[in-house]
């Protein structure tokens, strides 16, 4: 989980809305402190939920998986952020799976609950509002990278992406690759072949190896 890819980690991408300490020191806010095991599911897609989180510790995944079951992975949420804001909508329905990516605890806030402290704390509304629309602008352009990319492209830049901050060794599977840029596992093995031609990759099914950094910046350049 340390080479996990920059922009999938909401911390330091996006504006904090409170830090641990400060929800912690609102008298007026009533949480349930929940601990997850990695793997465990926080809540479905589609299902009525009444809670938002804040992540005290570990990262907690959040994915949507398409009808004929692609796997798309949307955000890991750190420590100190926030993730679940079914609450603010009338239907409390949920878009997203959320899951415990490793270990993790988490404070668990009613929605009626978070109301009251931005009602109280006029602050918070602002920072709710600029993180949700910072998020809104993140999916947008990644629904435009999809959009107008081919998924051999979308691969090769996830790949340099974590040989550029973890070193050529990929630490993911072609199944976690897939559910990264939202793709058909097959889609990800006929890409790596591509690659793999071209001397760019080499390794495989795993552990992929980027045999060429470098050259793999060109390949995205010349693309």
């Amino acid at each position: 989980m340390d080479a996990m890819l920059p922009q999938f980690i909401d911390k330091g991408r996006f504006p904090v809305v409170f830090t641990t300490e400060q929800l912690l020191a609102q008298e007026e806010v009533r949480f349930t402190r929940r601990t997850y095991e990695e793997g465990a599911c926080i809540f479905l897609a589609e299902e009525r939920h009444r809670c938002t989180y804040h992540v005290v510790s570990g990262l907690v995944r959040l994915y949507l998986t398409s009808r004929d079951g692609i796997v798309k992975t949307l955000f890991y949420h750190a420590e100190g952020t926030q993730f679940g804001f079914q609450g603010f909508k009338r239907d409390r329905l949920t878009r997203s799976t959320a899951e415990a990516a490793t270990d993790c605890e988490v404070l668990a806030i009613d929605f009626e609950d978070l109301l009251v402290l931005c009602n109280r704390n006029t602050d918070y509304y602002l920072a709710y509002i600029e993180y949700l629309f910072a998020i809104m602008n993140s999916q947008t352009e990644e629904i435009a990278s999809l959009a107008f990319q081919t998924g051999v492209r979308r691969l090769a830049e996830l790949l340099y992406a974590l040989a550029r901050s973890g070193g050529p060794v990929i630490p993911y599977s072609i199944d976690e690759l897939a559910e990264i840029i939202g793709a058909h596992r097959n889609t990800v093995s006929n890409s790596l072949a591509h690659l793999r031609k071209r001397g760019l990759v080499a390794g495989g099914p795993r552990p992929i190896a980027v045999a060429d950094v470098e050259g793999l910046r060109r390949y995205l350049d010349e693309a």
